[in-house]
């Protein structure tokens, strides 16, 4: 017999309708062993010729449309089939579902996907199992939904958290992958190991060096695409040592990996990289998150350490992480006035080669926190935020409109209630230019010249809290200063002819009606002074403003003039 059976392999024609009829003939052979003599090692090698005839393509639809393929799927589902033979058949499903549609469906169709997932715990043919449940779900939705409800998550992180992960270590590229193909599949009881990311980080973090990159990325990327589901992410932070781990196996992905010039091994880094910067966002947002790092925790002092990293995405994390966890003002303080953080952001906004606007853009959000509360605002212009190469700086990248918005926005905060920032915002940049001109100067004109409506509003916001602070009663800011003299304040006006130009944008706008009444309080209260009313006089000369201010006192449109 098994020669006959070698011969009908051998016949094999070219032609693929006679391949078809060939492999018919050798479909009923196999079914009438299987029914007389299921034991019999004729089957073995006939299933073993059909793997060999898998491997070649040309083989593979004839294999399906012979039924030979069914066959042996049904096979597959029998209890109790000898190791060999469940081997063989696992050759012949993998081999003819590679880059076949049309057999994938034959085999899911056949239901014998469920039996193959169980396989996992079958140590004598793992080797076998994961590499067919790879080719029968590859770009393939369908497979993929129905490997899903068969429970390979469950399986295969049960299978690399325990003592079989030796087993499965060579196949660890093809065990991340197919974990990906199920990662966005909706989640329902039992169908998903909820240790599922902790456990692949940290099979990233203690990988021995040197570290293999496909196996470090493949193994990461899944845990954050799981991260990504918010129903994940609290068992991770219930998880002891969740947060250490993230950090640590982050880390590495930025300092440990050697990518060797290999530009898709250096994509899928930078994929990686970016993703754990967008995990630790939304980590550090959760309440456990911040309850599980004490500001004197080693966790925060290694974020203050990426702060000063040379490897921008630890140092953009760093920033979101930290800006998430200093939620209140008793927070805000310790960083700023305890552990001076706000040095080496500064110093990073200070060096022009810092050009990366995902970088600014974190630095300058965490500052924002950081100079909300009062006692931090004089600590923070002191330390140089107000100096001409920081924020005013950034005001002038007019191509990073996102960035310069921000730098607008952290300058308003400064300000606010702040005499001793509005003093270090108004003196001259330098003293020996004719006329000399200030900081402020420079946000004037960038109101003047920014297409962009919140830079628009936010210069105007920040102008119109400058004459706010200089006319507010001493003891109203909580930091009080003495009184601007009439002589000061006429140097002030004066120097800043235009000054009203930009809060004019303020009563203008209809967007926003709280920043109207804002700007009219501020011009009451310029008022009160014969410097600021001047001021606002020169203001109103404007008729479109003046025609403005009635409307909205009177709460009706100004009467149009008759027409002689």
């Amino acid at each position: 017999m098994s020669g006959s059976i070698s011969q009908l392999f051998d016949d094999i024609a070219d032609d693929e309708v006679q391949r078809t009829k060939v492999l018919g003939r050798v479909a009923d052979i196999a079914r009438s062993l299987w029914k007389t003599e299921p034991g019999s090692p004729d089957l073995d090698i006939l299933a073993q010729k059909s793997g060999d005839a898998a491997r070649v393509e040309a083989n593979r639809e004839p294999l399906g449309e012979s039924g030979l393929l069914e066959f042996f799927c049904s096979v597959l589902s029998t209890q109790g089939v000898r190791p060999t033979l469940i081997a063989q058949c696992l050759r012949i499903i993998g081999n003819s579902s590679a880059d076949q549609d049309e057999n994938r469906a034959r085999v899911l169709a056949s239901g014998c996907l469920p039996s193959i997932v169980s396989l996992l715990n079958n140590s004598s043919v793992l080797a076998y199992v994961i590499p067919v449940l790879f080719n029968i779900c590859v770009d393939y939705e369908p497979a993929q939904k129905a490997i899903y409800q068969a429970g390979i998550n469950p399986e295969l992180v049960s299978l690399v958290s325990g003592p079989r992960l030796e087993n499965a270590a060579p196949l660890m590229t093809y065990v991340c992958k197919l974990l990906s193909f199920v990662a966005k599949q909706e989640p329902e009881a039992n169908l998903v190991h909820p240790a599922t990311p902790f456990v692949l980080l940290s099979l990233a973090r203690n990988q021995p060096s040197p570290i293999d990159a496909e196996d470090f990325l493949g193994q990461a990327s899944v845990a954050l695409t799981y991260l990504s589901q918010e129903q994940f992410q609290q068992t991770f932070l219930e998880t002891q040592g969740s947060v250490d781990l993230i950090l640590h196996t982050f880390s590495a992905a930025c300092e440990d990996i050697d990518v060797f010039q290999d530009p898709d091994t250096e994509a899928q880094l930078k994929k990686v990289q970016a993703a754990f910067t967008a995990t630790l966002a939304d980590l550090s947002a959760h309440p456990l998150f911040a309850s599980s790092c004490s500001l004197d925790s080693p966790a925060v002092q290694t974020l203050q350490g990426w702060i000063s990293t040379p490897h921008i995405p630890l140092r953009s994390a760093a920033c979101l992480t930290l800006g998430n966890i200093a939620r209140s003002d008793e927070k805000c303080i310790y960083l700023v006035q305890q552990r001076a953080i706000h040095k080496p952001l500064i110093e990073a906004l200070t060096d022009p080669s810092n050009a990366d606007a995902g970088l600014l853009h974190s630095i300058l959000s965490f500052l924002k926190n950081l100079a909300i509360p009062a006692a931090n605002k004089p600590v923070l212009g002191a330390a140089g935020l107000l100096e001409a190469d920081v924020l005013p700086r950034i005001w002038d990248l007019d191509t990073q409109t996102q960035v310069q918005f921000d730098a607008v926005s952290l300058t308003r905060l400064l300000l606010v209630g702040c005499p001793a920032n509005v003093h270090l915002i108004c003196a001259p940049i330098d003293a020996a230019t004719a006329p000399p001109r200030s900081k402020l100067h420079a946000l004037i004109d960038l109101n003047a010249r920014s297409d962009q409506e919140p830079t628009q509003m936010e210069t105007a916001r920040a102008v119109t809290t400058v004459c706010r602070v200089l006319h507010s009663p001493q003891g109203q800011t909580p930091t009080d200063a003495p009184l601007p003299t009439p002589e000061s304040l006429e140097a002030f006006y004066s120097a800043h002819s235009t000054i009203t130009d930009a809060m004019q944008r303020l009563i203008q706008q209809t967007k926003f009606p709280t920043l109207r009444s804002e700007q009219l309080f501020v011009f009451a209260l310029m008022a009160r002074t014969p410097e600021g009313a001047a001021a606002v006089a020169q203001a109103m000369h404007q008729a479109e403003l003046v025609s403005t201010i009635v409307s909205l006192v009177t709460g009706s449109p100004t009467p149009s003039a008759a027409t002689p």
